[in-house]
């Protein structure tokens, strides 16, 4: 994934996630989740009764939170990790920053 960002730089959402794919689950980040000092959860869905469901690409969808807001690169970066991996990323998001309100924001907080 590195190669999106020129090979120099991946946010540490897109790279948190990754890894959490590549392990199937937060197993093995505990202390990566204590240095975040927050919660994580991962819901899965199971077989209704004796009603079994195959499971087809379609079917996985994983949400993604971010409070306080995401850049546009990083849900470019979540897209191209889901083609990928074969996962469709859903994004909600209190705001979408990009440079201009980026900027805005910090000389906003100096005047």
């Amino acid at each position: 994934m590195a190669y999106i960002f020129s090979g120099a730089y991946i946010p540490l959402s897109c790279r948190l996630i990754e890894q959490v794919l590549e392990r199937d689950g937060w197993t093995g980040l505990e202390e990566v989740t204590r240095m975040l000092n927050g919660n994580e959860f991962a819901v899965t869905a199971g077989n209704s009764g004796s009603e079994s469901r195959l499971k087809t690409d379609a079917q996985r969808i994983i949400l993604v939170m971010f409070l306080g807001g995401c850049s546009y690169s990083e849900i470019s970066a979540l897209r191209f990790l889901g083609r990928e991996r074969g996962f469709k990323f859903i994004v909600v998001t209190t705001a979408i920053l990009n440079s201009a309100r980026m900027l805005e924001a910090m000389l906003d907080s100096h005047v």
